[in-house]
């Protein structure tokens, strides 16, 4: 990559060769993994990838699903539950007659 973290256009060439082959091939779209790991290899050693690569890999991240909105909604009728309530009063009785 160059310094301002654009990919070049064999690495460009790179992602999008193991894309395709992942796209083909993953075994979640029905293909084999053996196919696709030797796919992945003979990819590899087309661009002259070996072992080690060329560049580190950059760090994954990582997404963590937590039930945010239900302790929020809980926080909020807890909060609410301490406020102070308003009662309103209706009087239902029949309205006199003139």
């Amino acid at each position: 990559m160059t310094d301002d973290r654009r990919p070049t256009h064999d690495e460009r060439a790179y992602r999008d060769a193991r894309r395709a082959a992942v796209r083909e091939h993953h075994p979640d779209a029905g293909g084999d993994p053996d196919v696709l790991m030797r796919a992945l290899a003979d990819i590899d050693r087309r661009f002259g990838i070996g072992v080690e690569r060329t560049r580190p890999a950059r760090p994954v991240d990582v997404v963590v699903v937590t039930s945010t909105p239900r302790r929020v909604l809980r926080l909020v009728r807890r909060a609410g539950r301490a406020l102070p309530r308003r009662r309103t009063y209706v009087d239902i009785s029949t309205p006199p007659h003139p």
